[in-house]
Formats: structure tokens, C-alpha cells, sequence
């Protein structure tokens, strides 16, 4: 059972891979000519973050049971689970910020709201980089 877990805990974190690129890719927003290929790419952007959300609920499950299952340090698990729920909760506010951004099909209204989408989608990537410097030693805090 555990060999499963750690598996969909690995999927879990692969998707969330989109994090880490997620910086750069906003950045190409403002980059492109018109307003319809800035909202077409956006809401691709969108839905990636939508995948990255289900990917880090994987992750927040399949991460607990393998925690019950192991000797982790206390600080460890606690570090572990803030910054999970941060970005949780940065990739919440980031999607809020998207769907404000692509209420308008022609793209006017992303202009408002880009500055804050290159932000929030720097902070979630440099929590997601932390976490995974955080599972790779975990014997660190021992």
C-alpha cells in the first residue's frame, strides 16, 4: 500500500513541476501582440494552475499517510505542511487573480491584473522550489 501512496505522492509532485516554470510563463503574457492571444494563453495558464491545485491535494494525502508511516522529524512534517498550505493558498489567490484577468474575451481587463499574476506566480514558485529542497533532506532537522 505504501508503494502506492509514494507513487501518487510523486505524480502529485511532478504535476506540480508547473510551479517552478509558472514565473517565466506569466512573463510571456504581457509579451504577446493582441489581447486575444494574451487571454488564449492565460487560460491555459489557468487550467494549469487548476491541475497544479489537484496535483498538490494529491501530494497533501498521499504525503500524510507516508508521514504516519515514517520517522520523520516533528519539524520536518510541520515545516512541510505550512508550505503546502502556502502555496495552497498563493495558487488560490493566483487563480482568483486569473479568473478576474479573463473576464473580458478580449483581453482588456489583463492589463489590471498581470503585475499581480507575475508576483503571486514568482511566490508560488520559490515555496514549490522550498518544498522540494525540504523532501529531498528531510534528515536534515533530525
Amino acid at each position: 500500500m505504501s508503494q502506492v501512496f509514494l507513487y501518487l505522492h510523486v505524480l502529485g509532485a511532478a504535476l506540480m513541476g508547473f510551479y517552478l516554470a509558472l514565473p517565466f510563463l506569466a512573463a510571456r503574457v504581457e509579451a504577446l501582440p493582441n489581447g486575444s492571444a494574451q487571454h488564449g494563453f492565460l487560460s491555459v495558464l489557468f487550467s494549469l494552475n487548476r491541475a497544479g491545485q489537484l496535483a498538490l491535494i494529491i501530494a497533501f494525502i498521499s504525503g500524510g499517510y507516508l508521514v504516519g508511516k515514517g520517522g520523520y522529524p516533528a519539524i520536518w512534517w510541520i515545516l512541510a505542511i505550512v508550505l503546502l498550505l502556502a502555496i495552497g493558498a498563493v495558487s488560490g489567490i493566483l487563480g482568483g487573480k486569473m479568473r478576474k484577468a479573463l473576464s473580458d474575451a478580449n483581453g482588456s481587463s489583463i492589463k489590471a491584473q498581470i503585475g499581480a499574476i507575475r508576483t503571486l506566480s514568482s511566490v508560488a514558485g520559490i515555496l514549490y522550489f522550498l518544498v522540494i529542497t525540504l523532501m529531498l533532506f528531510p534528515n536534515v532537522f533530525a
